[in-house]
């Protein structure tokens, strides 16, 4: 077994070790072993990596349009064009009534420890908003 790289200049790199073998592997087993062996990553050269510029798909704000049949207010709810259900997204109201549908099979719950003497100031406003939203 490999012992753990020591801290400072006693720091020795464990990535260099050659492909191991086990001792009693059953059938088959040795080789499935050294092949994850060779597919695990080895140490990287100090040269850098050329990369790709992250800046190459990025359209300047002066340069000309790149969809002119499409009007500038596609996927706003306002002006030309189709709204936001292009854009699959549900509207804040429809997303808040379904939180309240969800909350209100616990309303009981909520309003009976609202009740009780543990109860925080925070609790009771939060199902005093709830009732007068269910309302």
């Amino acid at each position: 077994m490999m012992q753990p790289s020591g801290p400072g200049k006693f720091a020795k790199r464990t990535d260099r070790q050659g492909i191991k073998r086990l001792p009693d592997a059953a059938y088959g087993e040795q080789k499935e072993f050294q092949e994850q062996q060779q597919g695990a990553p080895m140490a990287r050269s100090n040269q850098p990596q050329p990369t790709a510029n992250p800046m190459a798909g990025i359209v300047p704000l002066n340069a000309p349009t790149q969809r002119p049949d499409e009007p500038v207010t596609t996927g706003v709810d306002i002006g030309p064009g189709a709204g936001r259900e292009i854009l699959g997204m549900k509207s804040p109201i429809d997303n808040q009534l379904q939180d309240l549908s969800k909350l209100s099979k616990y309303m009981p719950l909520f309003m009976q420890y609202a009740d009780s003497p543990q109860s925080t100031g925070t609790m009771k406003a939060f199902v005093k908003y709830l009732r007068s939203q269910s309302e």
